[in-house]
């Protein structure tokens, strides 16, 4: 076939389509290959298809125009024209009938519209090649490269039809060259599968496959270990039809075993018992299974949702929260070799995370009784800190960016990170133990009264201690606001200035102990209050405070200011960033989390604080504010003891466990972690221990929830309106009820438009933690590599 060599501009059109075809047939076998191979996760609204290779796509196609039977999806007109040799012709051009909205493809840059626009083209460039030779007309009919056809019935009539031929349309691997705009999730998997009509088995995860043997359902199963692939089909008593050998660090098998019976390898029979050697092309077949070609097999795919464009869709296409990885579309693409398949790879498990997502907001529909401004959770994995997942729902308080990147006020959860910020610094204060009490709290350890504006309400939330005496186990499981205020004044000022009283029996307001002593507020000659204004705590008193020190060094966060405005974000959460290929990666400020501000002074010009403010400081209000990354983080430090540090980045496997914390040499640690196990059972989550157990998960479980409800003007403009919970589940190793050596750490956070017309605010934070989380997590265990072996 020649193309016409005809010159002007009515015929350039031509000469394009022409040679688009003649380059067409060339290159359709190896069109072909490259689509039939190509493994990815690919979705229509229907369900989730495990290829987008040529069959895969024509039968999300069919199953499109299925649902849309009484629904006209394109309709056709037919168009006059005239040909070179006078001969009046009909052709037919389509128009987008459907709406848009129901069917997103047909959007416009939408797989659908394309190929509407490419059926349109074609049909005006045939026209206009037939106005110069009127012989292309005819011969190029059968060339149209959109996927839409218009065929005849029985009766004659006209309807849209689709192409069956494999080269009428390239569908792009998006393991073909450079692939812009690609980030692979965690759930991105580069390993050797067999692949075949029908057939995509992966030698990594375990596969399951039914055929029809004799009228009977036979089912396949293909089981991988550390170094071999079982292969069971016809045997019921589970004796391997093949092994698959493996060798370390190589996902590609070197041998095939053939079991019990014969396994064909290059169309050479391996006879039962015999052995061959294979490699990445050979092609094996045991029954009843078709022939299959071993070879590279990637699976999951973060811009899974392909279908809907027929394409790999951009990640900033992508629902929260995966959008939060779109910036990272451009240093990937800038720092991928030329020709490169190279992607930007990341933590994150994306089908997970959308699960999540969706279990969240049902939850919000269904079981919220108030109006959300937004909610999130994120899960890392104990101990290397990898982000496994992350969910988001709500509006954003910055248009576009990740509510998971900015901090939040996250109320009494955060908790035991102050409190073991303050006693890795003072030990003696574990020992603190106060009156119990409920009731508006002005005064705590004896200290002068705050105004009543600055007054926080304390409750027991349990029952009362015995012995009247509120320690730290108990005030951690009831989340006592009176205790946290008591330990964050007593770890801001040093011992020698309370008055000693003689030891008590019974508790009595006014008094304390710690460190084996009995005290009532300050001695005389002090000099408290330090501030420049009555009631307040000076700049260099809080800043250079205990509490400010083990702030600093167990969780790298200053309460100063001056350094929280100029360390406005942060990238220690992307630190080892890398393309697929190793080459590394410096993350983009989008997506960088800001960072987090527990700040013991409201700006950075401010000499001192209130005391009343330093009480709501205290229970997780007023300027402290914790990204919830940071809050999973620190409090993932607290349960195991180790400096945990989380990461969207994919950890090395030569990188080593993270150093001690050195918080286990307390002698109060056993307590602090003793009540956050407490928390779950019959603490302020009580019962959710057993909930979780009852769903499979293991005993090690610790939380602390959060809560903060102040009304307009009560030290928010707008009102704040919150419920938190922090958790983490694993394992403990040989010591129960120890540190976690293993499993997941995490932060649930949810915000409120509103509060409730009377009552308290319902503790819905623990009821998705009982009815979805304990679920979710069991489900994923051991897809996000939690507690391996255990």
């Amino acid at each position: 076939m020649t193309p016409p060599n005809d010159s002007g501009a009515g015929r350039s059109g031509g000469r394009g389509l022409l040679w688009a075809v003649w380059i067409l047939l060339g290159a359709t076998a190896a069109a072909f290959v490259g689509v039939g191979w190509a493994v990815v996760d690919a979705r229509d609204d229907a369900a989730v298809r495990s290829g987008l290779d040529y069959g895969g796509f024509l039968a999300s196609l069919d199953e499109l125009m299925q649902r849309a039977v009484g629904d006209t999806l394109v309709r056709f007109e037919r168009i006059e024209g005239r040909l070179s040799d006078g001969r009046g012709v009909l052709w037919d051009s389509l128009v987008v009938a459907a709406d848009p909205e129901r069917y997103p493809s047909l959007r416009p840059g939408g797989f659908l519209r394309d190929q509407v626009d490419a059926y349109n083209r074609f049909q005006r460039e045939r026209l206009a090649v037939g106005r110069e030779r009127a012989e292309w007309f005819d011969r190029l009919a059968p060339w149209n490269p959109s996927i839409f056809r218009v065929v005849r019935d029985g009766d004659g009539e006209r309807r849209l039809g689709r192409s069956g031929e494999a080269w009428s349309l390239r569908v792009r691997s998006p393991f073909e060259g450079r692939w812009g705009g690609e980030i692979r999730a965690r759930d991105a998997r580069r390993g050797a599968g067999l692949l075949g009509p029908g057939v995509a088995v992966s030698l990594r995860q375990p596969t399951r496959l039914f055929r029809t043997v004799d009228g009977r359902r036979q089912r396949c199963e293909f089981e991988p270990s550390a170094l071999q692939v079982q292969a069971f089909c016809l045997s019921e008593q589970r004796v391997p039809q093949a092994t698959f050998r493996l060798v370390e660090n190589d996902p590609t098998p070197r041998t095939a075993v053939a079991g019990w019976t014969d396994l064909w390898v290059d169309g050479a029979r391996v006879a039962a018992g015999d052995s061959v050697s294979v490699r990445e092309g050979s092609v094996l077949q045991l029954d009843p299974l078709e022939p299959m070609l071993l070879g590279e097999f990637w699976e999951g795919v973060l811009s899974r949702e392909q279908w809907v464009n027929g394409r790999a869709r951009r990640v900033a296409d992508l629902p929260p929260p995966l959008d939060l990885f779109a910036p990272l579309e451009r240093v990937g693409a800038e720092a991928a070799v030329a020709g490169s398949d190279a992607a930007v790879e990341v933590s994150i498990h994306a089908e997970a995370s959308l699960d999540l997502t969706e279990r969240l907001r049902r939850f919000i529909d269904d079981r919220v009784s108030l109006p959300v401004d937004g909610a999130l959770v994120v899960l890392a994995r104990v101990p290397d800190g990898e982000i496994v997942a992350v969910a988001e729902v709500g509006r954003r308080s910055t248009p576009g960016r990740s509510a998971l990147l900015e901090p939040v006020t996250p109320g009494s959860a955060v908790k035991p990170l102050l409190a073991a910020a303050a006693l890795s610094q003072r030990p003696e204060l574990g020992g603190l133990r106060i009156p119990a009490r409920s009731g508006d709290v002005k005064s705590v350890l004896g200290l002068p009264a705050v105004p009543e504006r600055r007054a926080i309400e304390s409750t027991l939330n349990c029952a009362a201690p015995f012995d009247g005496w509120l320690d730290l186990r108990e005030a951690v499981r009831c989340s006592n606001n009176e205790y946290a205020a008591s330990l964050l004044v007593a770890s801001l000022l040093p011992a020698g200035v309370w008055q000693p009283v003689a030891p008590r029996d019974v508790a009595e307001p006014g008094v304390f102990e710690a460190g084996g002593r009995s005290w009532s507020g300050l001695r005389a000659e002090a000099g408290w209050p330090a501030g420049p204004r009555p009631g307040t705590f000076d700049r260099q008193t809080l800043l250079t405070s205990d509490l400010s020190e083990g702030l600093f060094d167990l969780f790298g966060r200053s309460p100063d200011p001056v350094i929280g405005d100029r360390a406005r974000r942060t990238a220690s959460a992307w630190r080892g960033l890398r393309l697929t290929d190793g080459t590394p990666l410096e993350a983009p400020a989008a997506v960088l989390p800001a960072a987090s501000r527990p700040l013991l002074l409201g700006a950075a010009d401010h000499v001192d604080t209130e005391l009343g403010l330093l009480y709501r400081w205290a229970v997780g209000a007023w300027e402290n504010r914790w990204t919830a990354l940071d809050l999973a983080e620190g409090f993932g430090r607290v349960v195991t003891d180790r400096r945990i540090a989380l990461r969207f980045s994919r950890a090395a496997a030569t990188e080593a466990i993270p150093e001690a914390a050195g918080l286990g040499e307390g002698a109060w640690y056993p307590d602090l972690l003793g009540g956050l196990h407490d928390v779950a059972v019959d603490g302020t989550a009580a019962g959710l221990a057993d909930r979780w157990i009852d769903e499979g998960l293991p005993p090690g479980i610790f939380a602390k929830t959060g809560t903060l409800a102040e009304a307009p003007g009560a030290g928010s403009d707008d009102g704040l309106y919150i419920k938190s919970l922090l958790f983490a589940v694993g394992e403990s190793g040989a010591r129960p009820g120890g540190p976690l050596e293993c499993g997941v750490v995490g932060t649930l956070y949810m915000r409120f438009a509103e509060g409730p017309a009377r009552g308290a605010l319902p503790a819905f934070q623990t009821r998705f933690a009982e009815e979805q989380l304990g679920d979710f997590l069991e489900s994923r265990w051991g897809e996000f590599g939690l507690c391996p072996g255990s």
